[in-house]
C-alpha cells in the first residue's frame, strides 16, 4: 500500500505523457489521412521550402561573401560543392530511406518501428559520415584535385574544405533529423532546426571573413558552426515532446534487416546524389581548360540556380510524405490527389520562376562578379536553366512518389535520369560541339530530357493507384 503511494503520482504522470503521446499521434493521423489534399501539400511544403532554402543558401551565402576576394575564391566554393552533394547521399541515403519507412510505419500506428528506424538511420549516418570525414582529411589533397581544382583554387579549396569534411558527420546526421521530423508532419521542427544553423553561418561568414579578414577558412568555419548548432537543435527536438516519435538509443538494433531496409529505400537519393557530385566533377573539369573564369563563372550559375531548385525539392518533399502516410493508410485516392495537384502546382509555378529569372539573370549575376569573362557565360547558364525549369517537376515528382510508397527500381531509375542518364553524356558531347555554350547548356538539357523521359512512368504509376 505505501508503495503505491509512492510511486502513484508517478505512474499517473508517465500514464499521462503517453495518454498525451498517443492523442498526438491520432490528431496526426488525422490531419494527414482527412484534410485537404491541397491545402496538406501546401502546409507541409511551406516550411520544407523555407528549409531547403535555409539548407542552400550555405553554400551561396558563402560564395557571395567569398566573391570579394577574387575569382579563384569563387571556383574553390564551387569544388567543394561537389563534396557537400556526396555529404549529402550519405545523409539523404539514411534520412529519405528512414522517412519513408516512417512515415508508413505512422500510417499504420505503428510508433514502435517508427523510433527504432529513427535512431538507427542516425547512427549509421553518423558512423558513415565519420568514416568519409576522416578519409577525405587524409586524403583531401588528392580529393581536390579529382574534383576539378586548377592550380591557382586548390589552396583556397584546401583551406574551404577541410572544415566541411570535419563536419561531414554532423551534417549527415542532421540531414537524417530533418527527413524524419518531415516525415511525421512536423516540418516546422525541421525548419526551426535548419533556420537557426543558417542565421549563424550568415552571421558568421559575415564576421569572420569582412570584420577579421580570416579569407575562405572563414567561410568554412561558418558552415562548421551552422550545420552543429542545427543538429543540435533537432536533437533537443526529438529528446522532448514536441515530435510524435522519439530518439531512444534503446530502440537501436544492430540487425541486418533494419538497416538494409533504410539503405534500400533511401538508395535513390544516394544515386540521385551520388551523380549530381560525378556531374560537379565533371562539370568542374571540363571548365579547367577554360581557366579559372570558367570554374566561377558555373559555380555562380549553378548556385543561384541551386535556391530555385531547393524551392522545386522542398515543395516535393511537402508531397512526399502526403503520399507516403496515404499509402500506409491505404488511401490511395489520396496518394492520387496528391500527385496530379503537386505536378500541375509545380509546373504552373515554374513557369512564371523561370520566364522571371530568364530576363533577370544579368542582374542577379552582377551581384557576384563584375568581370565581363565571368558574368557572360554565367548568364548564358541561367538563362538556359530558367528556359528547363517547367520540365523539372516530371522527374522530381514522379521520383519521390516512387520513392514514397517503397518501389525502389523505378525511384532508382528515375532519379538517375537527371544527372545519369542524360547529364554525363552531354557533357562529354556539348563542349566539344560548342565549347563554353556547351558546357553552359548541359545542365538545362539535362533537365528537359529528364522530365520527358519521367512522364509515361507518371502516367502509369496513377492508373495503378486507381
Amino acid at each position: 500500500m505505501g508503495n503505491d503511494k509512492l510511486y502513484g503520482p508517478c505512474r499517473g504522470l508517465k500514464t499521462g505523457l503517453e495518454d498525451d503521446t498517443k492523442d498526438k499521434a491520432q490528431s496526426n493521423h488525422v490531419k494527414m489521412t482527412e484534410s485537404s489534399v491541397p491545402l496538406l501539400v501546401i502546409s507541409l511544403s511551406a516550411s520544407t521550402i523555407c528549409t531547403m532554402l535555409i539548407a542552400t543558401t550555405y553554400n551561396l551565402v558563402d560564395t557571395y561573401f567569398v566573391s570579394g576576394l577574387g575569382k579563384s575564391q569563387v571556383g574553390a566554393v564551387g569544388v567543394m560543392f561537389s563534396a557537400m552533394a556526396l555529404i549529402q547521399a550519405v545523409g539523404y541515403t539514411f534520412g529519405m530511406g528512414a522517412g519513408s519507412l516512417i512515415s508508413r510505419f505512422l500510417g499504420k500506428k505503428d510508433k514502435n518501428n517508427a523510433e527504432q528506424t529513427l535512431i538507427c538511420a542516425f547512427v549509421a549516418s553518423i558512423f558513415f559520415g565519420t568514416i568519409m570525414g576522416v578519409l577525405g582529411l587524409i586524403y583531401i589533397k588528392p580529393l581536390i584535385r579529382l574534383l576539378g581544382a586548377t592550380a591557382t583554387i586548390e589552396k583556397y579549396a584546401l583551406a574551404y574544405g577541410k572544415y566541411i569534411l570535419i563536419g561531414t558527420p554532423v551534417m549527415c546526421g542532421a540531414y537524417v533529423l530533418n527527413n524524419c521530423l518531415r516525415s511525421e508532419g512536423k516540418p516546422y521542427l525541421a525548419l526551426l532546426g535548419i533556420a537557426s544553423g543558417g542565421g549563424l553561418n550568415i552571421f558568421l561568414d559575415y564576421l569572420l571573413i569582412k570584420v577579421f579578414h580570416i579569407g575562405i577558412a572563414g567561410a568554412g568555419i561558418a558552415t562548421l558552426a551552422g550545420q552543429s548548432v542545427s543538429l543540435m537543435m533537432m536533437l533537443i527536438c526529438f529528446a522532448g515532446n514536441k515530435s510524435v516519435i522519439k530518439l531512444r538509443i534503446k530502440q537501436f538494433t544492430a540487425g541486418f534487416s533494419v538497416h538494409w531496409g533504410i539503405i534500400k529505400i533511401g538508395f535513390p537519393s544516394f544515386w540521385r546524389q551520388g551523380l549530381m557530385c560525378l556531374a560537379g566533377i565533371l562539370l568542374n573539369r571540363s571548365c579547367m581548360k577554360y581557366g579559372d573564369e570558367a570554374v566561377a563563372a558555373m559555380s555562380i550559375a549553378n548556385k543561384i540556380f541551386a535556391v530555385v531548385f531547393a524551392l522545386l525539392v522542398g515543395y516535393g518533399q511537402g508531397f512526399s510524405p502526403v503520399a507516403g502516410y496515404n499509402y500506409g493508410a491505404k488511401r490511395n485516392d489520396r496518394v492520387k490527389k496528391s500527385v496530379n495537384w503537386s505536378v500541375i502546382s509545380a509546373t504552373v509555378a515554374m513557369l512564371i520562376l523561370g520566364a522571371a529569372i530568364y530576363f533577370l539573370a544579368p542582374w542577379l549575376i552582377d551581384k557576384f562578379s563584375q568581370e565581363s569573362a565571368v558574368s557572360d557565360m554565367s548568364v548564358l547558364a541561367l538563362r538556359a536553366h530558367a528556359v528547363s525549369l517547367p520540365f523539372m517537376p516530371l522527374c522530381l515528382i514522379c521520383g519521390m512518389l516512387f520513392q514514397a510508397i517503397g518501389s525502389v527500381g523505378q525511384a532508382t531509375l528515375i532519379s538517375a535520369a537527371r544527372q545519369g542518364i542524360f547529364f554525363l553524356p552531354l557533357i562529354w558531347i556539348l563542349p566539344m560541339l560548342w565549347g563554353t555554350t556547351g558546357i553552359a547548356i548541359t545542365q538545362s538539357a539535362a533537365d528537359v530530357l529528364a522530365g520527358l523521359f519521367s512522364l509515361p512512368f507518371l502516367i502509369h504509376a496513377e492508373r495503378k493507384l486507381i
